[in-house]
C-alpha cells in the first residue's frame, strides 16, 4: 500500500498554549504536544490509541516511512525517552478507527515545531480519508460537554438502575473503573458462551439475517421467534424459551396472523400458546427508528423510544427488527452511520441481556456475489454473526440458510429448508410433488425440442461447448421458463434410462457426437458411441 501522509489541519494551538508557529520550541513542548493529542483522542473514544516508537534510519532519526503496525516499538512505561533522537521517532499509532476497516491503522507524528502529520500503514486506502477526518476533528476540538439526556439514554439509564440497583457509597465499593486481573480467573469454571440459538443467533448481540425480497426471511426469523416463545424447537434449532419482541415494518397485523397461525399449527400449537410473544406492527406508518442528524450521527427517533419503553416493561430475550430497509434511516454505504446504527443496538442487546435479530436485503453485489451482504462492508464488520438465506432455482419451496459469519461459531454451516403449509420444515432430500413436477416438465421439453433439433439436421450434443444440448435447448422459444440446470438434470435422466442416446456420425477421422432419442433414426451413418 503507497503511504498517504498529510498535515492535520487541527486546533493544535489549543493544545501548545501558545500562539503559533513554534519558532524556538522549549525543550518539554514535544512531549506535551503529543501526550495532549493522545488524551483528546483517548478522551473522544472513536478509536485505540498507543504511545510507540516509529522505525529508526541508520542515522537514528525517525523513518515515518516505512512504518507499519510490525515494527513499532511501545513506549516503555510511557516514558519519554532520554535520547533526542528517540524522542523524535515518537509518535501516535491509531486503530480500531469508528467507521474504518478494523485492519486499518493510522500513524500520527509531529515535526520539530509541533505540527501534527499522520500516515495511513496499515488497512484499505479508501478508509485514509475518513480516518484522517476523524482524527482531525478530534486532536482539534475538546470532548463534548456533558449535555441534557435523550429520551435513549434515560430510558436505558432506568433499565440499568432496575437491573443493576445502585449500592450506597458507605459500601466502599471501588470506582466505575474496573481493572482485571486475569490470573483471578485462575481455578474458577470458565463461564459459557451464551446463545439464543446455538452457532447461529448469540445472546447480547446483533445478528443480521440476509435474503432477497421474498425469499422467506421474515416468515423464517418469525418461526424462530415464535418457537422461542412457546419454548419449543423448531427445524433442528433449539431457541431460548422466553418472552419475544417482534418489530415488524413490511406486513400488515393481518399477514402476521396468518403466518403465526400456520407456525403454530405445524409445531402442534394453537395461537393460545403465543401468550410471551409481543408484535408491533409498522407497515402502516413511517416506522424509522435511527435518523442522522445535521452532523450525520444516528439518533434515535420518538418511535425508537417507545419501542425501548416497551422492551424495558417487556423483557423481552429476543427483539427482531423487521427490515433494516424500513427501520434504518441513515445512508446504508456509509460506514460511519451503519456502525453507530448496529453499535446501537448491540447496546440494547447488553442493556436487556437479549438477542437482537436484524433483517435486511442483500445488495446486488451480495445477491451476485452469493455473500448476501449488504451495501458497506460495515454491516458485515459490526455483527458477530450474519446469515443469508437464499432460495433454490429449480425447486420453489426449497432454501438454504447459510451461516456468512460467525465471530463465536463456525462458519459455513448449512440448513436446508423446505416450505410446507405457510412454515418451513426440515429438507429430508426426497422429492416432492413440486420437484417431480419440475423435472417432469424438463424431461418434456428436452424430449419435443431434441426431436425438432434432429428433424431440421441441426446437431446437439451432451458434452459442453457450443453445441451443449442443455443450453441450445434453453435458448428456444419451447425452453422458456426451464433452467439450463434442470434441462441438465432431464438430459442425464433420459441417458440413464436409454430414452435418449449418443451417437457418433461420419467417418472414423471426422466423427462428430449427436443426442438423439432412442426411438427415432435419421441416418444410416451413425454408430453408437
Amino acid at each position: 500500500m503507497a503511504p498517504i501522509t498529510k498535515q492535520l489541519d487541527t486546533n493544535i494551538e489549543e493544545l501548545r498554549g501558545m500562539p503559533p508557529p513554534l519558532s524556538n520550541p522549549a525543550p518539554d513542548s514535544h512531549e506535551k504536544i503529543v501526550f495532549g493529542v493522545y488524551d483528546r483522542l483517548l478522551d473522544h473514544g472513536h478509536a485505540t490509541v498507543n504511545v510507540v516508537l516509529a522505525p529508526a534510519l541508520p542515522d537514528g532519526s525517525p523513518d515515518f516511512g516505512h512504518a507499519d503496525p510490525t515494527n513499532l516499538e511501545m513506549l516503555p512505561g510511557d516514558i519519554w525517552p532520554d535520547n533526542p533522537q528517540d524522542a523524535k521517532r515518537v509518535s501516535i499509532v491509531v486503530d480500531e478507527i469508528d467507521g474504518c476497516d478494523p485492519a486499518t491503522s493510522m500513524l500520527v507524528f509531529f515535526s520539530d515545531f509541533g505540527d501534527p502529520f499522520m500516515e495511513q500503514i496499515a488497512g484499505p486506502e479508501v478508509d485514509g480519508d475518513i480516518a484522517m477526518r476523524i482524527i482531525g476533528r478530534d486532536i482539534g476540538a475538546a470532548p463534548a460537554i456533558a449535555s441534557a439526556p435523550t429520551p435513549l439514554s434515560e430510558s436505558m439509564a432506568k433499565l440499568r438502575e432496575e437491573l443493576f440497583p445502585p449500592i450506597p457509597a458507605n459500601d466502599n465499593v471501588p470506582g466505575a473503573l474496573r481493572l482485571v486481573n486475569p490470573a483471578d480467573w485462575f481455578g474458577r469454571p470458565v463461564p459459557t458462551r451464551e446463545w439464543y440459538a446455538e452457532d447461529l443467533i448469540p445472546s447480547r448481540q446483533v445478528t443480521i439475517v440476509n435474503g432477497d425480497g421474498g425469499v422467506g426471511k421474515s416468515l423464517l426469523s418469525l418461526q424462530i421467534a415464535a418457537a422461542g416463545s412457546m419454548g419449543v424447537d423448531t427445524l433442528d434449532i433449539g431457541p431460548v424459551a422466553g418472552r419475544v419482541l417482534y418489530v415488524g415494518a413490511e406486513d400488515e397485523e393481518e399477514e402476521f396472523w396468518r403466518r403465526l397461525e400456520d407456525i403454530t399449527v405445524a409445531h402442534g400449537r394453537s395461537l393460545r400458546d403465543l401468550s410471551e410473544f409481543r408484535l408491533v406492527p409498522l407497515a402502516d406508518r413511517d416506522a424509522l427508528l435511527f435518523v442522522p442528524d445535521r452532523a450525520g450521527n444516528m439518533k434515535p427517533t420518538p418511535l425508537m423510544e417507545k419501542v425501548i419503553e416497551a422492551a424495558a416493561d417487556f423483557r423481552p430475550r429476543l427483539i427482531v427488527l423487521d427490515t433494516a430497509a424500513d427501520l434504518y434511516g441513515g445512508d446504508e454505504i456509509k460506514r460511519g452511520q451503519v456502525r453507530q446504527f448496529i453499535s446501537a443496538l448491540r447496546q440494547i442487546a447488553i442493556g436487556f441481556d437479549c438477542a437482537v435479530v436484524l433483517l435486511a436485503h442483500p445488495s446486488l453485489q451480495g445477491m451476485q456475489s452469493g455473500t448476501g451482504s449488504s451495501g458497506s462492508t460495515a454491516w458485515n464488520n459490526s455483527v458477530r454473526s450474519r446469515l443469508y438465506l437464499t432460495a433454490d432455482k429449480d425447486d420453489p419451496d426449497l432454501r438454504v440458510l447459510s451461516t456468512m459469519k460467525a465471530n463465536y461459531g463456525r462458519k459455513g454451516g448449512e440448513i436446508k429448508l423446505r416450505w410446507k403449509d405457510g412454515a418451513f420444515v426440515l429438507d429430508d432430500g426426497k422429492p416432492t410433488a413440486a420437484s417431480v413436477m419440475v423435472q417432469a416438465q424438463a424431461e418434456r421439453v428436452f424430449r419435443d425440442a431434441l426431436s425438432a433439433i434432429n428433424r431440421t439436421g441441426d446437431r446437439v450434443a451432451r458434452t459442453k461447448g457450443v453445441n451443449y444440448a442443455p443450453k441450445i435447448i434453453a435458448a428456444r422459444p419451447e425452453g422458456a421458463g426451464v433452467t439450463v440446470k434442470a434441462l441438465e438434470a432431464a438430459m442425464h435422466a433420459m441417458l440413464s434410462s436409454g430414452e435418449v442416446k449418443v451417437v457418433m456420425e461420419g467417418p472414423p477421422s471426422k466423427s462428430r457426437q449427436r443426442l438423439v432419442l432412442a426411438s427415432e433414426d435419421f441416418g444410416s451413418d451413425r454408430h453408437a458411441a
